[in-house]
């Protein structure tokens, strides 16, 4: 897995961890943020490393999925983007594209169906 697809799982886990069971969510933690071997998290767990592994592809799947559906992580990167550039409009005393920069997180706000 690249280093950008490990990296969207760990936010995914950031946003949806509290949707997988306990044991899901840890092992996406430790594998992705910790950087834990399969065979020590399966030692931690008292399961065999197979086990470790098709747990953590489980929960990536369901990770992906809610991701799909519900486009938090989307969002949430689009409105850190929309604000920084508002953040420079601001302090660069851009009345224009501070205007726009507002209307833009307004939309982004807005959107109920995940549409960026």
């Amino acid at each position: 897995m690249s280093k950008s697809n490990k990296l969207f799982i760990s936010r995914y886990n950031d946003f949806y961890g509290c949707l997988l069971t306990k044991h899901q969510c840890e092992m996406i933690r430790l594998y992705y943020d910790c950087d834990i071997s399969l065979f020590e998290i399966a030692e931690q767990f008292g399961v065999s490393r197979q086990a470790v592994r098709d747990t953590i592809k489980r929960a990536e799947n369901l990770l992906e999925d809610y991701e799909t559906k519900l486009g938090l992580s989307k969002k949430f990167l689009k409105m850190q983007e929309v604000m920084l550039q508002l953040e420079n409009a601001i302090d660069n005393n851009d009345i224009d594209n501070s205007k726009k920069s507002l209307n833009l997180l307004k939309e982004i706000l807005e959107d109920n169906d995940g549409d960026i």
